[in-house]
């Protein structure tokens, strides 16, 4: 991707202009990246009209959406410079005039708070403060990541987290904070934890004695808090953690008296190692704790290890954020798997979720009328699951087949078929297929699948050649 700077002035211009779409401007400009000085200037420029002009209603103001998104897209330290003196203020006004109507943009609003604490300006760190108190914000789903872009070596993060903490954040706000400062006190970046007062004390005992379970999550962090809360609370909140119906919640609890030296801490780890839905982040507090040797050999065994990465991912939030009701292996085999450019031993899961509302009873006679969700994923490359392209009824050759094709896209790996189809990826498995692998050796680089060499005389490499890039 080459930059052009006059292109950018020119599209930014016309976008703006009455009549002008910005957004469609830069979908045909492309994605650009604002990587010298010049190009800062530019959008300051456009930001310093854009800023006199009437705020419009939230729906109706697509330009400040672009605008803000410009203010991420910075790969050049004289860019960010110029912008955090002469862009952020403007941006901040634009801000501002937006405020009194947050109600109705509180996504982008959020997102300018998120370029707020990338840039570390004091007046967009002041919106931040003000913002986590305001109705209208402080619930936002981008809160986490507003927090996670606030730098740790800052000097200033020290009082600034005392600015958040009196009083303390409100709504969705406040259980990000927690998390983030959790974080923060894990790694010794801060000495005293801001939940370590009687308004945080309060706070983190109602979320570990509510038994609603939407609040679970919240009893989640605030276990992961209690190792650094002073005695009393500590004990009392530890106690509760520790009878929590909710066993994420009792492992934290288990960390955390482990840390204090509890052994019974570290033996519920242990035991959870052998469960599939709790394994893979049982071993994580053990490994935490310097105690790796807990882990039980079976927990390692390949197929056991499997089944838990793939119940890690599916409770994820980049997966279903809830295990599944039901999990089976569908298939296993070893392959040449084009992605990792070697020999794995890949598995194929069928897991099913029931309807939220399902009381799961036997023998019911509707059961066939909801059966809420059945997919498939795949452990031994990236764990991950096709959401709505695979099912169990497809051939497992076409399930590998798809995984290949979305692996090589995610890595950005040339080879990568430009559209993701059954075809494309059974070519480039069949051409795997055709290397010889010792194991005793490295895997070979030479062959055509794997990167740039002479042909290999076969079928599969000429349909590959049809299929895949030129730059293959």
């Amino acid at each position: 991707m080459i930059n052009d700077t006059h292109a950018f002035h020119d599209a930014l211009k016309r976008g703006v202009a009455p009549g002008g779409n910005l957004r469609e401007e830069m979908r045909v400009l492309g994605e650009y990246l604002l990587t010298t000085y010049f190009d800062a200037g530019v959008l300051i420029d456009v930001m310093r009209d854009f800023v006199e002009k009437p705020v419009l209603g939230g729906d109706a103001d697509p330009d400040f959406r672009e605008l803000v998104g410009l203010y991420q897209s910075v790969l050049e330290t004289d860019a960010f410079h110029q912008l955090t003196r002469r862009g952020i203020p403007l941006l901040v006004e634009a801000y501002d005039a937006r405020l009194p109507t947050a109600d109705e943009r509180e996504g982008d609003l959020l997102t300018t708070l998120r370029i707020f604490a990338r840039y570390g300006d004091e007046d967009g760190l002041d919106r931040i403060a003000a913002a986590i108190t305001n109705p209208a914000l402080c619930d936002g789903y981008l809160w986490p990541a507003v927090f996670d872009e606030l730098k740790e070596a800052d000097p200033i993060l020290p009082h600034f987290i005392r600015r958040l903490s009196k009083p303390l954040p409100d709504g969705f706000a406040r259980v990000a904070y927690l998390d983030w400062t959790n974080r923060l006190t894990r790694k010794a970046a801060l000495t005293k934890h801001p939940f370590n007062n009687p308004e945080g004390i309060e706070i983190l005992r109602a979320w570990l004695t509510s038994r609603d379970d939407d609040d679970f999550s919240f009893a989640h962090s605030a276990t992961a808090a209690i190792p650094f809360i002073a005695e009393p609370a500590r004990a009392e909140l530890l106690a509760l953690a520790q009878v929590h119906p909710d066993i994420e919640v009792r492992m934290e609890a288990a960390w955390a008296a482990a840390r204090r030296g509890d052994r019974s801490g570290r033996e519920l780890l242990r035991k959870q190692c052998l469960e599939f839905k709790t394994s893979m982040a049982a071993r994580n507090f053990l490994i935490e704790l310097g105690a790796e040797q807990d882990i039980p050999p079976e927990a390692n065994e390949p197929r056991f290890f499997a089944f838990s990465k793939m119940c890690e991912w599916l409770g994820s939030p980049h997966g279903y954020g809830r295990q599944p009701d039901d999990i089976q292996l569908l298939d296993t085999r070893d392959l040449n798997w084009p992605p990792a450019r070697e020999g794995r031993t890949v598995w194929l899961f069928e897991y099913r979720y029931l309807p939220e509302d399902s009381d799961d009873q036997a023998g019911d006679e509707d059961e066939d009328d909801d059966e809420g969700e059945v997919g498939v994923g795949m452990v031994g490359g990236i764990t991950h699951s096709l959401l709505d392209e695979t099912s169990p009824e497809m051939p497992v050759e076409d399930i590998y087949a798809l995984h290949c094709c979305w692996e090589l896209a995610f890595r950005l790996d040339p080879r990568a078929p430009e559209e993701r189809t059954v075809e494309a990826g059974r070519v480039l498995l069949a051409a795997a297929a055709q290397v010889v692998v010792d194991p005793l050796e490295d895997f070979p680089f030479d062959n055509p699948v794997w990167g740039e060499s002479p042909p290999v005389d076969g079928p599969n490499v000429d349909a590959l050649d049809e299929i895949l890039p030129d730059n293959h």
